[in-house]
């Protein structure tokens, strides 16, 4: 028989998840946990489903790519705004999926959040140790927003040029990027540069 966790025990699951967060040094805005590590920029959300599970993703990028992201999307003061924003804004650079899961909810609240940073500590460091995040972009990234992503990573290794033949053939197989400002999308946006 599954465990189901009402209101306030959920309350208290993620008031143990916070807490976890900041003992480890993660900041934390609702469902969401973030990081900066070296030129990594680290962000997990999860979700509490059914009352009975807890839902996670945990991401990683270049902190770099939400400043280019931006500053070619034409929001360059989006910089200066907090951190949160990388891991939860509607306008934010596309991160590399590490590894998303569920567990099933208990009554041990600190041992699940413990068990959720030291998976998010894991993961990010074992990614971190293995590969260089443009590289991997630009050599295994298959997700939704791939091409974005290389984009990104070919303009943090100063390699317009690669990034602006991506937009194009982007733009030639009718996909202009899912971003959009000022009437362009990022693909519009890539060429201009």
């Amino acid at each position: 028989e599954q465990m189901k966790l009402d209101k306030n025990q959920q309350k208290q699951l993620i008031k143990a998840i916070y807490i976890s967060s900041d003992r480890r040094g993660y900041k934390t805005k609702t469902n969401i946990i973030y990081s900066v590590k070296d030129n990594a920029f680290i962000h997990c959300d999860f979700l509490v489903v059914n009352s009975q599970k807890l839902v996670y993703r945990i991401y990683i990028k270049n902190y770099n790519y939400d400043d280019i992201f931006w500053k070619v999307m034409q929001m360059p003061t989006n910089s200066k705004k907090s951190n949160s924003l990388r891991a939860s804004g509607a306008f934010k650079a596309p991160s590399i999926l590490l590894k998303k899961g569920e567990v099933d909810l208990t009554d041990k609240y600190d041992e699940q959040a413990e068990y959720l940073l030291g998976l998010v500590d894991e993961c990010s460091h074992n990614f971190m140790e293995k590969y260089d995040i443009d590289e991997y972009i630009i050599d295994y990234e298959d997700g939704m927003d791939e091409e974005v992503l290389k984009c990104l990573a070919y303009i943090n290794m100063n390699n317009i040029e690669e990034a602006k033949k991506i937009a194009q053939e982007s733009i030639n197989n009718g996909n202009r990027g899912n971003y959009e400002n000022g009437g362009k999308a990022f693909f519009d946006w890539i060429l201009m540069l």
